[in-house]
């Protein structure tokens, strides 16, 4: 099935949420565990694909929402406090998984860098000062959705343990 309906998600809905949560979990993981400790292996490895695994990412999230926008009608009902709660949240996730990526890419553009996508340099010897402004926003909003995806992943185990919901399992595919 690869449209969404009232009791699951579609394949193609599934698909765009696991690969996306695998990059942003590479993503923060190697920021973070180079925080921690400064030059690991885990980090080194990833962050010579940072630009890229983000672009990647506002890729997939761009038709991700498109994808979402189409299936709205074929998605169940959302009625109480705490499905209006899930609706305001998903859409901040999307927004700020949208602002991420475009404010790295703002940022390294915008300093004169480039932005590398395997290897090859697009938008070079650029010197955009509102461009490198804007990336400013990219370490704030890191933390911002770091934040989301924990309250994501709790509220999926709330659903689970708690509430013993299918909410899950519309996710997983069962």
């Amino acid at each position: 099935m690869l449209r969404d309906s009232p009791s699951h998600y579609g394949s193609i809905t599934r698909c765009l949420h696991w690969l996306i949560a695998i990059l942003v979990i590479l993503q923060l993981t190697s920021s973070f565990f180079n925080i921690l400790w400064e030059g690991n292996v885990y980090s080194q490895a990833i962050v010579q694909w940072h630009t890229t695994i983000g672009v990647g990412i506002l890729a997939l999230m761009a038709m991700r929402t498109l994808w979402a926008i189409s299936q709205l009608r074929h998605r169940p009902e959302h009625r109480g406090a705490l499905q209006k709660a899930a609706i305001w949240g998903h859409v901040l996730m999307y927004l700020v998984l949208l602002l991420m990526p475009l404010s790295g890419m703002a940022f390294t553009w915008g300093a004169g860098y480039g932005v590398y996508v395997f290897g090859t340099a697009y938008w070079t010897d650029a010197d955009v000062p509102w461009a490198a402004a804007f990336g400013q926003l990219h370490a704030p909003l890191s933390w911002l959705l770091s934040a989301l995806v924990t309250g994501h992943i709790l509220m999926a185990g709330y659903h689970r343990l708690i509430r013993r919901d299918d909410t899950l399992h519309r996710m997983l595919g069962r």
